[in-house]
């Protein structure tokens, strides 16, 4: 067996679907799924229960899924541990993969200029995956969406998002000026799963039922380029943010799409988040904290 091996087995055994666990991973289903056979042959047992969009694990593959997760986590700090002997140290930022590159690149930008002794490290992932890391220490901070259910993590608001609705070019909504969720409210509204950050999404959900919208379609996987695929072979509107700010929205950049600002604030947030008694003991994150602050606090952005 393999590393490889060992992280596409850990990403399916937590997400408990191929494809969440492939979008994880930045690859395809087919080598995640090829490498969690291969596993379970070199294994000699099954460690999933496969059903028809469902997948649970067996009681040895429950077993070997802990101790996964401690052989990679171990596995992850031997840089660290060189590193730390030498006087450096490797600094952890995650940002959620749903984040503008421009507030992703800034914040690694100031964390280089506030730890130059220090070699700062990306890590990319969905809010869901990130806050468990932060209160494991895995991460010294991340960019999550908020809000937070997790007492052990404090937060800092850096960005509020603006919406788009985002539709065919042909249709009917498409050549106003600007819309209300009243204007959506005879709609069916196609949005993604709430995995990425169960909590904030679905309260963002709660404020879209709250305004009026009350037919939506949920598509099963977090991928904005299958969402984009969808409006524009069968209509109908999704929300995003604007297409300038890059990242996933880039994808309605395309005259095949019209988008169109929402005049409503839909109160969905970005934030800095960390761990709250590590910025007590620990000076990084401490100092992370603190160039965060600097930055963005009463002067929070607007995407």
């Amino acid at each position: 067996m393999d590393v490889q091996q060992l992280r596409c087995f850990l990403a399916v055994a937590e997400e408990l679907h191929f494809g969440r666990a492939a979008e994880r991973l930045h690859l395809t289903p087919s080598p995640v799924s090829r490498s969690v056979k291969e596993l379970e042959r070199e294994l000699g047992v099954d460690l999933f229960v496969r059903r028809y969009h469902q997948v649970e694990l067996t009681a040895g593959g429950a077993l070997l899924a802990d101790r996964v997760r401690d052989i990679l986590r171990q596995l992850d700090g031997l840089k660290d541990v060189v590193k730390n002997a030498a006087g450096r140290r490797v600094v952890r930022v995650g940002g959620t993969h749903l984040c503008p590159p421009a507030v992703m690149d800034r914040f690694l930008a100031l964390a280089g200029q506030a730890l130059p002794a220090h070699t700062v490290e990306a890590t990319v992932g969905p809010s869901a995956e990130l806050l468990p890391a932060l209160e494991r220490g895995e991460l010294d901070a991340a960019l999550v969406h908020l809000p937070l259910d997790r007492p052990r993590l404090d937060s800092l608001v850096v960005a509020r998002y603006l919406f788009w609705a985002a539709m065919r070019a042909d249709d009917p909504l498409a050549t106003a000026s600007e819309l209300t969720l009243t204007d959506l409210a005879h709609r069916t509204l196609t949005v993604g799963p709430p995995t990425p950050q169960p909590v904030a999404v679905n309260l963002f959900h709660e404020r879209l039922k709250s305004a009026g919208i009350t037919s939506f379609h949920q598509m099963p996987d977090n991928d904005a380029v299958m969402l984009a695929s969808r409006i524009r072979r069968d209509g109908g509107i999704t929300l995003t943010i604007d297409p300038r700010n890059g990242g996933s929205a880039r994808v309605y950049d395309d005259p095949a799409f019209a988008v169109v600002p929402l005049r409503d604030d839909l109160d969905f947030l970005l934030g800095v988040a960390w761990n709250r008694s590590r910025v007590r003991q620990d000076d990084v994150v401490r100092e992370l904290v603190h160039v965060a602050r600097q930055e963005w606090a009463g002067r929070r952005l607007t995407l």
